[in-house]
C-alpha cells in the first residue's frame, strides 16, 4: 500500500476509536518506503500523538415542511399552466388542419368543368364538409372539456397560496 493510504487506514482507526481522544502511531523510513501503524517498527520510528474532541453539536431544528409544499405548488401549478398553453395551441391546430380542409374541399369544384360533375363533386364535397365539422366539433369539445378541467386545477392551486 502506499503512504497515503496507511495513513488514510491508520488515522481512520484512531479517529474511530472511542476508547480514548488522545491516540498515538508512528510513521516509519524503511528502503521500502515511508509507513504508517500502530506500533513501532524499529527504534527510530517518530511518534505522533492524534486528539480528538468529542463533538456533538448539530445544525438548527427547522421543519422544512411549508417551503417544500410550497414548492411542490409552485412546480404542479405550472406544468398545469404548461398543459394548459398547449391544449390552447392545439385548439389553434384543430382549427387551422379545419379551415385547410375545407378550402381543399372548396377548390375540388374549381378544377371540374362539366355541370354534371359539379353537382355530383358538390354533394360529395357536402358530405365531406359535414364530417370535417362534426370530427372538428367532437376534438374541440375534447380539447375544451380539459383547458377548463385544468383553469379548475390552476385557481385551486393559487387560492391555497
Amino acid at each position: 500500500m502506499t503512504k497515503p493510504t496507511y495513513l488514510f487506514i491508520v488515522l481512520g482507526t484512531l479517529l474511530l476509536s472511542t476508547h480514548s481522544n488522545a491516540t498515538t502511531y508512528y510513521k516509519c523510513v524503511t528502503e521500502k518506503g515511508t509507513t504508517f501503524s500502530q506500533f513501532p517498527c524499529d527504534n527510530q520510528a517518530t511518534a505522533y500523538k492524534v486528539t480528538t474532541a468529542n463533538v456533538t453539536e448539530s445544525g438548527p431544528d427547522v421543519d422544512y415542511s411549508k417551503q417544500l409544499n410550497a414548492l411542490e405548488r409552485e412546480q404542479l401549478l405550472k406544468g398545469l399552466e404548461a398543459e394548459l398553453r398547449s391544449n390552447n395551441h392545439k385548439l389553434a391546430i384543430l382549427d387551422r388542419n379545419k379551415q385547410r380542409n375545407e378550402y381543399k374541399q372548396k377548390e375540388r369544384l374549381n378544377h371540374i368543368l362539366a355541370d354534371d360533375d359539379k353537382k355530383r363533386i358538390a354533394k360529395d364535397i357536402t358530405k365531406k364538409l359535414k364530417l370535417i365539422n362534426k370530427e372538428y366539433k367532437k376534438e374541440v369539445s375534447t380539447v375544451t372539456k380539459r383547458i377548463k378541467k385544468l383553469k379548475k386545477k390552476i385557481e385551486r392551486y393559487k387560492k391555497s397560496n
